[in-house]
């Protein structure tokens, strides 16, 4: 069985750990097996997709890197032509996959790499369409039009470079789980197994509503965990905290006194001996 193997150190960011990446391409190269290294699938894909053309074309290829349901959506989205039926993604830990190196061949005993060069780190969502069902939430809840409309009603990811990095609020409030951010640290939001918010509604219930009565009841009538509540602040608060450029600042005091290079909550001049007047 001959087939092409890729694989993706995630080096912009760092998810996949170094070790497994060296473990498996040490049992490549101890078998005298060709293989492409990808340093960055995410990045690659939207900056330099023609790099990936022995990915797109392959007729059968194994892909190894994070989490298997990010990676195919990754490639499946890109609207390149593949042959999906016969390329398989593993999370480079996998038991099954690294199994599976042992009993194939490649047609190249050559290692390849494809850099990613470019200074922006890719983070941006992934949408997975065997599970948006169109609700559109994702679209109404991000503040910065990373998402359009497609004519045929369908939800696109069209501007990736304008989500802020770190924030998967919109993977939050996703009732189907569809939304994927790969980089993402937490499962199901990085395309991992893992429990979220089941979401019925609830966007709109927190937009007309207040927020923690909303959850209040939720967890009453369909013992919501506490898990699932965390998931709805974080959610918002990620949203805020991304649509503020910058951070607070604390002002000095703007009286003539000795706390005036002092900030206001430390503020602390009401020595006995002080010949001049306090604000605190």
């Amino acid at each position: 069985m001959t087939k092409k193997i890729f694989i993706c150190g995630c080096e912009k960011d760092g998810k996949i750990e170094k070790k497994s990446v060296e473990r498996l391409i040490h049992s490549l190269e101890e078998k005298n097996m060709g293989y492409t290294y990808i340093e960055d699938l995410c990045g690659t894909v939207l900056k330099t997709p023609d790099a990936l053309e022995s990915l797109f074309t392959a007729a059968d290829a194994l892909v190894f890197g994070c989490q298997s349901r990010a990676m195919q959506n990754l490639i499946s989205n890109s609207g390149k032509k593949i042959h999906e039926n016969k390329t398989e993604y593993y999370h480079i830990d996998d038991a099954d996959g690294n199994k599976l190196v042992e009993s194939v061949k490649t047609d190249n005993p050559k290692a390849l790499k494809i850099k990613y060069a470019d200074e922006w780190k890719p983070w941006y969502p992934v949408i997975d369409y065997e599970r948006c069902n169109g609700c559109r939430k994702c679209l109404n809840f991000c503040l910065f039009s990373v998402y359009s409309v497609e004519d045929d009603g369908s939800v696109v990811v069209s501007a990736s470079a304008n989500c802020k990095d770190m924030c998967p609020a919109c993977a939050r409030v996703c009732p189907q789980n569809a939304i994927i951010f790969p980089k993402h640290a937490e499962s199901p939001i990085d395309g991992g197994e893992g429990v979220m918010l089941s979401g019925d509604n609830i966007l709109e219930q927190i937009q007309n509503d207040d927020v923690y009565s909303v959850l209040s009841a939720r967890r009453s009538n369909f013992k919501v965990s506490l898990l699932k509540k965390e998931q709805l602040k974080m959610a918002e608060e990620e949203r805020i905290n991304c649509s503020t450029k910058e951070e607070p600042q604390d002002k000095a005091c703007e009286c003539d006194c000795i706390c005036k290079t002092e900030t206001e909550p430390d503020c602390d001049c009401k020595d006995e001996g002080s010949d001049k007047n306090c604000c605190c």
